[in-house]
């Protein structure tokens, strides 16, 4: 349910009462406020990444804004299935919350069991980012285009490599969502990690990579990557001068983002207090700010607004890892 136009003046003005940062409650079943103890959320990713780094960002004002702990609890595994089945399997009470993203629409065809429905185990509540891709190759590598990238593809298929952090990780299923629409034959190099794998592309031993922009924007900058092109479905501000993938291949579009979810059954007033307050948060300009020099993207969503991001790559990143037979189980 969209938002309602007054709720931010709302947030902001409670802001200003005896106590301070504390939003409006909602109440549960039980007419007990809400929040009235800590809040976990869970983050079925390694610490120190984009998600985890978000994350934190958000729970720590989140505190601040509902007057009681937010705190972030890691449980990767399993591509993030083990943290993500044990929200879904959390009280619907808002105290336990999760971030997730691609994976929650991809994991299903990636895995024989997930132990959890990606569209029926958890009530969307807000963005948190979106992480464009960049395509990079070593300077020396003859191609400085998408084009380019195509033509030298098709005149030696199977020959040309690319690089991923990780079988059915964003950046493995950019490349082959790549050669789905392009119709070329660059072949997929996993490794365990973004690090490893942009050390070999700067090393030529393989010849490019799907990589998040903030992770590699300082490498292009200096010289020791090229950047050919961005993944999401317009230019990234902070590099206006590349150009997007879909400008070639119109419809591409393989950004990583993530959300935060409650468990399904969530009382609806906790769901739109929550995206009032993370939306609020999103929009201070300090935050946004500081988001953006990481190559991080802000988006104001409504909880229906974020589901369509999982339809989205359940349709789409379905249909690619069918067709390339990728598996993780």
């Amino acid at each position: 349910m969209p938002v309602r136009p007054t709720r931010r003046s709302v947030v902001t003005s409670l802001l200003t009462l005896p106590m301070l940062g504390r939003a409006a409650p909602a109440w549960s079943s039980t007419s007990e406020p809400y929040p009235s103890k800590t809040i976990r959320i869970i983050v079925p990713f390694l610490a120190g990444g984009a998600a985890d780094i978000v994350a934190r960002v958000v729970a720590e004002n989140l505190s601040r804004m509902l007057g009681q702990p937010v705190i972030c609890d890691n449980r990767p595994g399993a591509g993030s299935n083990i943290g993500t089945e044990q929200a879904a399997k959390s009280p619907a009470d808002g105290y336990t919350l999760l971030i997730q993203g691609n994976p929650l629409g991809s994991n299903q065809f990636l895995y024989k069991t997930i132990g959890y429905d990606p569209l029926k185990s958890f009530a969307p509540i807000a963005m948190h980012y979106r992480d464009f891709n960049i395509l990079i190759v070593h300077p020396t590598f003859p191609a400085n285009s998408v084009k380019d990238i195509i033509a030298l593809a098709k005149q030696k298929p199977g020959e040309l490599t690319f690089a991923s952090s990780g079988n059915g990780t964003s950046t493995h299923l950019a490349g082959e969502l790549f050669n789905q629409m392009a119709g070329t034959k660059i072949v997929h190099v996993p490794y365990r990690g973004v690090p490893p794998a942009v050390t070999d592309v700067m090393g030529q031993q393989v010849n490019m990579m799907f990589a998040g922009y903030g992770v590699v924007s300082g490498l292009i900058k200096e010289g020791k990557l090229k950047g050919l092109a961005v993944t999401g479905s317009h230019r990234l501000k902070q590099a206006p001068d590349v150009p997007t993938v879909a400008e070639t291949l119109p419809g591409f579009d393989a950004t990583t983002w993530t959300g935060l979810f409650a468990p399904a059954g969530t009382p609806e007033p906790i769901i739109k207090q929550l995206n009032a307050a993370v939306n609020e948060i999103l929009q201070r300009p300090e935050i946004r700010h500081d988001l953006e020099k990481r190559g991080f993207i802000t988006e104001i969503f409504t909880p229906e607004r974020v589901m369509q991001e999982v339809m989205r790559d359940i349709r789409v990143y379905g249909d690619v890892i069918r067709k390339t037979g990728a598996t993780l189980q």
